[in-house]
């Protein structure tokens, strides 16, 4: 199976102004689609067409994009685009290249985007990967296994349905209404936000070092809590239980263990320094 490359010149040095790319792929209906970006704005969205539409531009000539397609023939079975520098040792060029990428709904979908904010949406492949350094990452309707990672962005995550796992050094992350049946959050100084219910049989699994954590969640729903902490404190408003009539609900300023309701879904928060909030939401 061979490749075709398509070198689609964003960065000529005859050109003075922005460049634009606005280019469609053919390809099967659940492809894989990769983008690598040094900086910008980058927007994914899910359609019901079996093809990959570019819109792309760059605010340097010396800025270009390559795309790649695989296989040579017939639809593709994955589409690669890549923004670099066309001579890396010039120094003082604007890096940037905005793109707005529509893809097909169950598209496999890899984001890398060293400077600058990722936004995803109504993609159900089987994987999507998203990482930023300094960006933020908010990802909408996501089917599938969602891995995000950036080390100083923020992450948003909302009605999520498949693993996720969501990971920041020190900006915070925010689960919306996820329905996935394993959910984890890790950041080591962010604040990390659960807002919704707990699917029964569901495994959460939320961490910090010196950020909070803070769960939103109806009163009526249904969880085995473990809430840990070294130096900071777990503030709780449910009326938790122990799961066995014999024992007591384990509850100290640093931890928390009992069962909300019928205790249906695992929760599983820690943090080293900060403060656990578990709250109803009304």
């Amino acid at each position: 199976m061979g490749s075709l490359l398509f070198l689609l010149s964003l960065g000529l040095n005859a050109f003075a102004s922005p460049a634009h790319l606005d280019k469609a792929f053919q390809t099967t209906s659940d492809p894989e689609v990769a983008l690598t970006n040094l900086r910008g704005k980058l927007v994914v969205r899910g359609w019901d067409k079996d093809s990959v539409q570019a819109q792309c531009t760059t605010l340097s000539p010396r800025v270009e994009v390559d795309a790649e397609t695989l296989p040579r023939n017939g639809p593709a079975e994955r589409v690669q685009l890549s923004a670099h520098l066309l001579d890396p040792l010039v120094t003082g060029e604007d890096e940037t290249m905005d793109c707005i990428l529509e893809v097909p709904a169950g598209a496999s979908v890899e984001i890398r985007n060293r400077q600058g904010s990722v936004k995803i949406e109504l993609v159900r492949g089987q994987h999507t990967r998203i990482e930023s350094t300094n960006g933020t990452i908010s990802a909408t309707d996501i089917g599938g296994h969602l891995f995000a990672r950036t080390l100083g962005g923020d992450i948003e995550i909302i009605r999520a349905s498949g693993r996720v796992e969501a990971f920041s050094i020190t900006g915070g992350i925010h689960f919306v209404d996820a329905t996935s049946k394993d959910l984890r959050g890790n950041s080591n100084s962010g604040k990390i936000v659960y807002q919704g219910d707990f699917v029964p049989g569901a495994e959460y699994v939320l961490s910090t070092y010196s950020g909070d954590i803070e769960i939103l969640c109806p009163a009526a729903s249904s969880f085995q809590l473990t809430a840990k902490t070294v130096k900071g404190k777990v503030d709780n408003d449910f009326s938790l239980t122990p799961k066995r009539r014999d024992v007591s609900p384990l509850s100290s300023a640093h931890s928390l263990l009992g069962t909300s309701n019928a205790g249906d879904a695992m929760v599983e928060l820690s943090s080293f320094s900060g403060t656990i909030h578990l709250r109803p939401q009304h």
